[in-house]
């Protein structure tokens, strides 16, 4: 259909240049019945005080089918300093005749600065098709043209524009013969498909359209780019055929000066939110955290930069996790983006979240909003202020969870075995857990009353010992092949990519060494460690216990991670147990 025109060479049959004013329409052949052919008619008008006061008038086509209509708009500056530059304005048809003899074309006219301007109509030819050539008709008939057609030509960088794909052909069968459309991807403008939904088929003197496409283009550079054409296959009765729409030009414009300093490239109306997932913004030191910044609105969603989290001394984060909830219309593209963070504060009290400013331009107001900067601000407390915090009620909850966790009941060894989920209900199962269930209840007071009595005497061993020495070596035996089966045990899980579960024996693993060595809190433990192994120690085990906090939350894990800690814990409490 339409060509690239920006410096497209015409023959014309007339042309007139009345100073600063170019009218031109190209020249046509002799043609056939139903013969397809482009017209294209040219306005250029150059100077300052120049201005057009009429449409451009066509000559008239009601003795041809029109098949199908672009324009283009293009503006050439000669010398900016000195005011020379060229408004230039195309128009090109797709024409066919309807009939044969001989065919007025007649005069395109418009009106500058009071004064009209015209062409001279001229006469083409139209000869009878062959009708020997019957296969030419059954092409004829076989034909379908793509018209590529842009809503706004002259668009803000990054504001989106929209364009319509429309087929034409004589034939309504033709039009279920369409299959694959194929947009392109280019350097200078991201193209979203808004809808692939066939519109009614509209038909007009003689000729139907359909529209097979709407797309959205966001141009990411300034200045003059062409959008390659959008393909699709035709399957005519020999073979399927490949054929593409005509190409057009935006022009874009710069954004407006006056943009704020940290403006990056949103261009359309949004909003701004940040939130976490902890309650009353309260957290625990070297606990991770997920904030959740979430842009919203319309605009070039698919491209913009969001704010970014500001580094701080006193909290740590990773790469975040981004998620886009967008859909495509006629407006734009309109929806939010999220980018979920993992954050872990390293000092107790207040810490505060910043990111960086965010700002868009509106280009319906031409304006630009500044939304200024999202903060959050947590309060951050140790574990012994958490407890001291907490209700008589839930310190009770929370002494009943630990006495359950240290009832010493039977253990299966889990290496081998292997879980399936079944869609059945396994009564065996059920029976089982209940019956578990009534025995912890039996044991809890059995504790109860054995703690009392840890609390009045010490505790005896099993068995008669005869030294002291004797006993640590026993009990250093004991814990150290409890200490290789549980390591053996992360092996497989980390092998078998059981991640929940690996995090979950790592823990088992930690309270058993802290109950060996008496540490009830993390900072009894953290104390042990240096007193009895060094700081050096006591370092590598707090930043283990920071690395698996962050890594036990986070959204992925990859296997270089996970090997990375399977080893780091094997080596440290490889020390520890030692």
């Amino acid at each position: 259909m339409k060509q690239q025109i920006s410096y497209i060479l015409f023959l014309f049959s007339a042309v007139f240049t009345y100073g600063q004013v170019t009218l031109a329409i190209s020249d046509v052949k002799d043609q056939k019945i139903n013969q397809r052919f482009t017209l294209t008619v040219l306005l250029e008008i150059s100077g300052e005080n120049m201005e057009q006061q009429t449409p451009l008038q066509m000559p008239d086509f009601s003795k041809f089918d029109i098949i199908g209509s672009a324009s283009e708009r293009n503006t050439v500056v000669l010398d900016a300093s000195k005011g020379n530059v060229i408004n230039q304005l195309v128009y090109q048809y797709v024409l066919s005749p309807k009939q044969s003899g001989r065919i007025k074309i007649g005069s395109a006219l418009v009106t500058v600065n009071g004064k009209i301007y015209k062409t001279e109509p001229f006469d083409i030819t139209v000869r009878e098709a062959d009708k020997t050539n019957s296969v030419a008709d059954n092409t004829d008939r076989n034909d379908l043209y793509l018209n590529l057609e842009v809503q706004d030509k002259v668009v803000y960088k990054n504001e989106p524009t929209i364009a319509v794909l429309r087929a034409y052909s004589r034939d309504y069968d033709n039009f279920r013969k369409l299959g694959k459309l194929h947009f392109p991807s280019q350097r200078n403008a991201n193209i979203k498909p808004v809808s692939f939904a066939k519109s009614e088929i509209e038909s007009s003197a003689g000729m139907a359209s359909q529209i097979i496409g709407i797309f959205m283009i966001f141009p990411s550079e300034t200045g003059t780019i062409e959008i390659n054409p959008i393909s699709a296959t035709f399957a005519n009765p020999a073979k399927e055929n490949k054929i593409s729409s005509n190409k057009i030009q935006l022009n874009v414009k710069k954004l407006p000066v006056g943009m704020p300093n940290h403006f990056k490239n949103a261009v359309g109306q949004f909003t701004i939110d940040l939130s976490t997932n902890v309650s009353n913004q309260i957290s625990e030191i070297n606990k991770p955290v997920h904030l959740f910044l979430k842009v919203a609105g319309s605009g070039n969603l698919g491209s913009l930069h969001l704010p970014k989290i500001l580094n701080s001394e006193n909290y740590s984060f990773f790469t975040p996790k981004v998620t886009s909830q967008t859909t495509a219309n006629k407006n734009g593209l309109s929806g939010a983006i999220i980018a979920e963070y993992i954050v872990v504060p390293k000092i107790p009290g207040t810490v505060m979240i910043k990111f960086e400013n965010f700002s868009y331009f509106d280009p319906n107001s031409k304006k630009y909003t500044d939304l200024g900067s999202k903060e959050l601000v947590l309060q951050v407390k140790t574990p012994e202020q958490i407890a001291e915090a907490k209700t008589t009620l839930e310190k009770v909850n929370d002494y009943t969870n630990t006495v359950l966790e240290t009832v010493n009941t039977p253990v299966l060894q889990t290496q081998n075995f292997i879980v399936t989920d079944k869609n059945q209900i396994n009564w065996k199962i059920v029976v089982g857990n209940i019956a578990l269930l009534t025995s912890l209840i039996t044991l809890f007071a059995v504790v109860m009353r054995k703690r009392e009595k840890r609390k009045l005497k010490p505790q005896l061993l099993s068995k008669p010992i005869t030294t002291i020495a004797d006993t640590e070596e026993m009990l250093r035996k004991n814990l150290s092949n409890h200490f290789e089966e549980s390591i053996a045990y992360l092996n497989i899980l980390k092998d078998n990519k059981d991640i929940t579960n690996f995090f979950s024996a790592y823990d088992d693993l930690h309270r058993e060494t802290k109950e060996y060595y008496a540490a009830n809190t993390e900072s009894d433990f953290r104390a042990f460690l240096e007193q009895n192994f060094g700081k050096q120690l006591s370092e590598q085990y707090r930043a283990l216990s920071e690395q698996i906090q962050i890594e036990k939350y986070a959204p992925f894990h990859s296997e270089e991670q996970v090997d990375e800690l399977y080893t780091s814990i094997k080596t440290l409490y490889s020390d520890i147990n030692k």
